[in-house]
């Protein structure tokens, strides 16, 4: 008989950690107990009234993700490129994406950096060394109160598994009622497991800023400026544009050579042999 009492129980129990895990954050702030106490309080976290500890979290305490983006006109790019990558291996970043692109003065390099949040005034000082600033940006999100909301509901599904596993351990029921308490565990772990992975891209995010660099040569700027070395490098670029099509025809030639050079000969020799026949068969006097 305490068996058959056993199994609603169980059941009920599972029913209403599912309806209480949606609610928990109302029950905290609409609670008539007596707050905690200032320790209890910090040792759970964010758990309990997260969106409101957030509120009053010290400006230099805040989560901010930094976004920066600069554009530089340097001499050379690949030396450029080059005291960047030093730059950022010293600050504790890395490359996460490049690509350089061009030829002479005219090549360019697109980076971006990861790097250390306290690490970017270092890098940004180095920018500035390397040439001529022609834009720069800079993006902070402030995302305290949603780190604050994620830790609140990850704390919330944690105590949520806790208390299905001693569910799960001190009450006996029937298949069913396990096969649906292991249902209800998986789903809360899937949740967990989702959230922890939110909270671990969040923190990299913050951790490590995102600094987006442009380098380019000198060479736009030299077109415009002055006329001399412009008529010059057109006069330059012209010779490079003669000397490729010398070179695609000739490869054309080659190409077409092996099929073409016997049908010219042939259509040379038929033109002389028809010559001759036209020649022959005309009288003496027209001849």
């Amino acid at each position: 008989m305490r068996s058959s009492h056993r199994l609603p129980v169980l059941a009920l129990s599972i029913l209403m950690l599912a309806a209480g895990a949606g609610c928990s954050k109302a029950n905290h702030a609409g609670s008539s107990h007596a707050p905690p106490p200032a320790a209890e309080a910090a040792a759970a976290g964010g758990a309990m009234g997260g969106e409101r500890a957030s509120a009053e979290v010290p400006a230099a305490d805040r989560a901010l993700i930094l976004t920066v983006d600069t554009s530089v006109r340097v001499s050379s790019v690949d030396d450029a490129t080059a005291k960047v990558r030093a730059a950022v291996e010293k600050a504790g970043g890395y490359v996460s994406d490049a690509n350089v692109n061009g030829d002479g003065e005219a090549r360019s390099a697109r980076l971006e950096l990861r790097v250390p949040a306290r690490g970017v005034t270092s890098l940004r000082s180095t920018l500035a060394g390397l040439g001529e600033i022609t834009s720069d940006s800079e993006k902070v999100e402030d995302v305290t109160d949603a780190r604050a909301d994620l830790k609140a509901r990850l704390a919330n599904a944690r105590v949520q598994e806790k208390r299905i596993l001693a569910l799960m351990q001190e009450r006996a029921g029937s298949i069913a009622e396990v096969i649906s308490a292991e249902h209800e565990l998986a789903r809360v772990r899937e949740t967990i497991e989702r959230l922890e992975a939110q909270e671990r891209t969040m923190d990299g995010k913050i951790a490590m800023a995102t600094v987006r660099v442009s380098l380019t040569g000198p060479a736009a700027a030299a077109a415009w400026e002055t006329p001399g070395p412009s008529l010059a490098r057109a006069a330059k670029n012209g010779v490079r544009g003669a000397a490729a099509i010398a070179v695609y025809g000739a490869m054309a030639f080659a190409t077409v050579a092996p099929t073409l050079v016997p049908i010219v000969g042939f259509g040379l020799v038929l033109y002389y042999v028809l010559r001759r026949r036209r020649h022959a068969a005309l009288p003496p006097s027209a001849a």
